[in-house]
């Protein structure tokens, strides 16, 4: 999977949507929900769970729509610019990579819930100001 193909739209309009709903049909956009394409050319709906940035890169965490057993998908974002339009590549991670972050995606979490018992961790509870 390496692109966002468009939302999730049911107008029935023929066009695409990128990012921001673009046009005046009056149509409703689930705005956490990417359609990716995999390597066979099928799209796959995905929930958006969390935007993360690491080492100045972003990073797409992504839960699968429509699976029983959905796991956490981790892509690099790469911004990519064509004439008046915008776009994602999401990049595959290594392991370690994933590992880290999920971690970090996993502290977020539990923050937001009141559950972190971290000591030492990047946690915004743990910001002594």
């Amino acid at each position: 999977m390496t692109e966002e193909k468009k939302k999730n739209c049911d107008c029935g309009c023929e066009h695409e949507h990128h990012h921001e709903h673009e046009c005046d049909c009056g149509c409703e956009v689930d705005e956490d929900v990417v359609m990716l394409e995999d390597e066979e050319g099928n799209e796959i709906p995905f929930y958006h769970i969390a935007t993360l940035e690491h080492e100045g890169k972003e990073f797409a965490c992504l839960q699968q729509a429509d699976d029983e057993d959905p796991i956490v998908e981790i892509f690099e974002l790469e911004e990519v610019q064509e004439a008046d339009d915008v776009y994602y590549n999401f990049l595959p991670i290594d392991d370690d990579l994933y590992e880290t972050l999920y971690a970090k995606l996993e502290a977020e979490v539990a923050a937001m819930d009141g559950e972190c018992d971290c000591d030492d961790c990047d946690c915004h509870h743990n910001d002594k100001n």
